[in-house]
């Protein structure tokens, strides 16, 4: 057993080498998914989360390639999911856009740059696909202002939550151009779980 002493005031060596690694970032498996569902467990402390990305899983809007996971030595410490949702503009068709929700990062692991990681894959797959003309996300805005995301209410887009003003973000991916339509993001059903 290791201990921390005051000669070692860094942590053990075990604790200064996965502080100092860098996850893998990797699409999810099917043996990942019950340590994905004890991340959201764990890192929520409670089932909403966790219950949400096996609805999701279960559905229509599940993109494999978009359920991230970050490995570190052999464990699951974080996962991000990335799914289907629409735009609704006021005239025209649905926009397809993407739901970033829920993202977790293990407790021991958090401050890391684990989310960051998580964060900048997520939103470089979902440009290169070119299928969608966007993200939206509901969480903080000094987090999510780091990647490009602008409060939805400034262009023009409302959820269907009430949240705080900047809470609420989107973020035009390269297909869209510099922006999207104003209109309603429309989440599917699975969403009513959190």
């Amino acid at each position: 057993m290791t201990t921390r002493t005051d000669d070692d005031p860094s942590g053990t060596a075990l604790e200064r080498a996965e502080a100092a690694a860098t996850p893998t970032i990797r699409p999810e498996t099917p043996d990942d998914i019950d340590a994905i569902s004890e991340l959201h467990r764990t890192s929520f402390r409670r089932p909403a989360e966790a219950e949400l990305v096996d609805a999701i899983r279960r559905s229509a809007h599940f993109i494999p390639e978009l359920s991230l996971v970050a490995e570190l030595n052999g464990r699951i410490v974080g996962h991000l999911l990335l799914s289907r949702v629409e735009l609704v503009p006021a005239a025209g068709d649905a926009v397809p856009l993407l739901a970033l929700a829920p993202v977790a990062v293990d407790p021991l692991h958090q401050g890391r740059g684990i989310g960051t990681l998580l964060t900048r894959a997520g939103l470089a797959l979902a440009d290169v696909r070119g299928i969608e003309a966007g993200v939206a996300v509901l969480g903080s805005p000094d987090f999510y202002r780091r990647f490009g995301f602008v409060a939805a209410e400034a262009e023009g887009i409302d959820g269907p939550w009430d949240a705080p003003p900047g809470v609420f973000q989107v973020l035009a991916l390269g297909s869209a151009g510099p922006e999207l339509p104003e209109g309603v993001v429309t989440y599917p059903a699975p969403f009513s779980l959190v």
